[in-house]
């Protein structure tokens, strides 16, 4: 039996040309568009507008599944994170995660991730392959359906560069004025360093950049984060400057993962201010939050404190993230990794 075709990910030019080669037309596409993406239909059966022989012939080809939710994990602050099975029987995590001005959602962009960054939980599994336009849609509606959200970060599972063409099908529904109309200022696309044409490309869109630094110097880094053999500190810092003026983005966000006595020294903050003193950026300090089998352990609380004092006196705007949700397998990964060592036990 020939799978059906998910809808959720196609951009409208993209559906029109779908719509005609399966033996319907662009006007059906053009109706069909608003249904699934403003209306968030779940079946076809709600699109009044579309005639009833259309719809029925809709279902025989197409699907507008949004993946099965075979965990939700509600946080004591108010942070959810769901696991998500799509039609192949992989799974891939992504998070609500509420606050008083605005709600974010954190979306994955793979199953797996071949980076191999050493403090990454998700690293331990493995690349598995790349989740489709439809597949990384579906997190947004899944969340939209329950909650007003303002807010997408992509730095759920994955490296999102490195799934460049689905991300982009994504951004150009997401930004769509007509459907879910995001505002480029509110959509953040994290990267380990992929600075080839994909960063370029990523720069038509206009959306905030944050690059995963996590160290002031190349020998740091190239210890947690094999990529930096390939892009260095001063490529990353080259390529980031290049995106920030290509994309009209006032800031570029680099986040910096502490890790107690490998990044969080006095010294280590004096190196950070050196490589970013003169760069208009915002640093995210984030204390690690280790996982079972994790060589790292996260920096003190005091210690994060004055590393966080010592760059903002020196002119850097820096803030320690807020964690959230450390009662929910917070470390990205964790929950698919907690529920495959269940089925394991079972």
């Amino acid at each position: 039996m020939q799978q059906k075709i998910n809808m959720l990910g196609f951009k409208i030019s993209h559906l029109k040309k779908v719509f005609v080669e399966n033996g319907f037309s662009e006007l059906d596409a053009k109706k069909v568009f608003p249904w699934i993406h403003k209306k968030l239909a779940k079946n076809f059966d709600e699109m009044s507008d579309v005639s009833l022989a259309t719809r029925e012939k809709l279902k025989e080809k197409f699907s507008l599944s949004r993946g099965k939710c075979v965990t939700l994990l509600s946080s004591k602050d108010g942070t959810k994170k769901a696991l998500l099975e799509f039609s192949d029987g992989n799974r891939i995590e992504t998070v609500f995660i509420p606050d008083e001005k605005r709600n974010t959602i954190c979306v994955s962009s793979q199953v797996g991730c071949a980076m191999g960054c050493k403090f990454c939980h998700t690293g331990t599994q493995g690349f598995v392959r790349n989740l489709t336009s439809s597949e990384i849609m579906a997190q947004v509606i899944f969340w939209k359906d329950q909650f007003p959200i303002s807010n997408i970060v992509f730095m759920g599972m994955g490296e999102p560069l490195l799934n460049s063409e689905n991300l982009f099908e994504s951004l150009s529904i997401l930004l769509d004025k007509k459907t879910h109309n995001f505002s480029r200022n509110k959509i953040t696309v994290s990267t380990c360093g992929i600075i080839e044409d994909q960063l370029h490309e990523l720069a038509k869109f206009g959306v905030k950049l944050a690059v995963s630094l996590h160290a002031p110097n190349d020998e740091i880094r190239s210890s947690l984060m094999p990529i930096n053999r390939k892009y260095n500190i001063e490529k990353i810092l080259e390529a980031t400057k290049k995106y920030r003026d290509e994309s009209n983005t006032e800031k570029i966000t680099f986040e910096y993962l502490l890790l107690n006595n490998v990044n969080d020294s006095a010294e280590n903050a004096k190196q950070l201010i050196k490589i970013l003193r003169n760069f208009p950026a915002k640093v995210n300090l984030i204390v690690y939050n280790d996982w079972p089998d994790s060589i790292f352990k996260g920096t003190r609380r005091e210690d994060a404190n004055s590393f966080s004092m010592n760059l903002i006196k020196h002119g850097l705007r820096a803030v320690i993230r807020k964690s959230r949700g450390d009662d929910i397998f917070a470390a990205c990964g964790q929950l698919k990794s907690a529920e495959k060592n269940q089925q394991k036990r079972d």
